[in-house]
C-alpha cells in the first residue's frame, strides 16, 4: 500500500459541505428526528435478525414499503430468510443465469444494477452527468493520467437500494491498482445534484484500475449518504486511512473476467464507468434505462 498524496485542506469549504451534508439528508427523510432514525437503521444492518418469519416479515414487509417493489426473490442467490442481516440482503448475489454474460469480447459490460443517469464519449477530458452538470476527469481522479481517456466513452449508473449492490468487471484483462480517494457524503440521488456540490468530486470514492485488450479502463465507485464500506474481495485487507489518498498495486495484477466480482457497496451508491478511446464506438444503451450487470453498454470495433 502507498500513500499517493494528502488531500489539501480548505477547512471553510468542508464545514460547508458538511453542512450540506446535513441539509440533505435532512431534507430526503423528513427532518431531522427521521434522520437519526435512518442513521440508527444503518447502525443496525449488520445485526442478526434473529428469525426466519422476522427477517421475511422486515424484508418482504417494512423494506418493500420502503423501497418498492422490494428485493426480487427471484434473482436473488438464496431464498430471503437466509440472509441474516439487512446488510447481508444488500450485498446479496444473483444467480448466474439471471445475469448471463455476453460472449463477445468487442463490448464492454455494464458492472453493476441501477439507472443509467447519463452515457456519452469524453470529451476535452469532461463527462456530463445528470442536470448538465461537467465534470473534469483531473477532478474525478486526482493524480491519474486522464489523457488516456480522452475520446473514449463514459457510463454513470445509479444505483437503488432495490439492487444487486455487487459491482463485477465490465471487461477481461487485469486488476493493476485500486486507489481510495477519502470525502465526504453528500447524497448522490438525482433531485441532489448540484453544480455547487459536486457529489461526484466531494464525495468518498474507490478507483478500480484495469488493463484490457481495447485498452485502460476504470471504475469509480461514489460512496453516498449511508454507504458505511466499499469491500474488495481480491484485497480483504484494504483499510485506507482518512485524509489520505492511498493505492494499492500489485506487483502481478491479478487476471480478471467480464462478469467477475470485484467490490461491493454496503448500501447504495453510483459508479462511473470510464472507458478507453477508439474509432466507430457503438453506444448500446439510452440514459434512464434499467441496466443490469453483464449488459452490454459499448462496441468496440474489431
Amino acid at each position: 500500500m502507498s500513500i499517493v498524496a494528502k488531500q489539501p485542506v480548505d477547512r471553510s469549504r468542508k464545514r460547508q459541505v458538511r453542512c450540506e451534508q446535513l441539509r440533505q439528508a435532512r431534507q430526503i427523510h423528513g427532518g431531522l428526528v427521521n434522520m437519526f432514525g435512518a442513521l440508527l437503521a444503518i447502525k443496525l444492518s449488520r445485526l442478526p435478525i434473529p428469525s426466519r418469519r422476522l427477517r421475511l416479515s422486515v424484508y418482504r414487509g417494512a423494506f418493500a414499503k420502503k423501497y418498492p417493489p422490494g428485493p426480487n426473490e427471484f434473482e436473488a442467490e438464496l431464498p430471503l430468510w437466509e440472509y441474516p442481516s439487512i446488510n447481508a440482503l444488500f450485498t446479496r448475489g444473483i444467480k448466474p443465469e439471471c445475469r448471463p454474460i455476453c460472449a463477445d469480447d468487442g463490448q464492454f459490460l455494464s458492472p453493476c444494477d441501477g439507472t443509467m443517469q447519463e452515457i456519452g464519449p469524453i470529451v476535452n477530458g469532461r463527462i456530463v452527468t445528470l442536470k448538465g452538470i461537467e465534470y473534469t476527469l483531473a477532478s474525478l481522479l486526482p493524480g491519474m493520467n486522464v489523457g488516456a481517456f480522452e475520446g473514449g466513452q463514459y457510463a454513470v449508473v445509479f444505483l437503488s437500494p432495490v439492487d444487486c449492490h455487487r459491482v463485477f468487471c465490465p471487461q477481461d484483462g487485469a486488476l493493476d491498482q485500486i486507489t481510495h480517494v477519502p470525502g465526504h457524503r453528500l447524497l448522490v440521488h438525482p433531485p441532489c445534484q448540484t453544480t455547487h456540490y459536486p457529489v461526484y468530486t466531494l464525495n468518498e470514492r474507490m478507483i478500480l484500475q484495469l488493463s484490457t485488450p481495447p485498452g485502460p479502463c476504470l471504475l469509480v465507485m461514489v460512496a453516498g449518504w449511508g454507504v458505511g464500506n466499499i469491500t474488495l474481495p481480491l484485497l480483504p485487507g484494504f483499510k485506507p486511512r482518512s485524509g489520505e489518498i492511498e493505492s494499492h498495486r500489485w506487483t502481478h495484477p491479478p487476471p480478471v473476467r467480464r462478469g467477475q466480482w470485484l467490490a461491493t457497496f454496503e448500501l447504495g451508491s453510483t459508479v462511473v464507468l470510464l472507458t478507453p478511446p477508439a474509432a466507430d464506438i457503438v453506444s448500446l444503451i439510452e440514459p434512464n434505462a434499467k441496466v443490469k450487470y453483464g449488459q452490454p453498454l459499448f462496441r468496440y470495433p474489431r
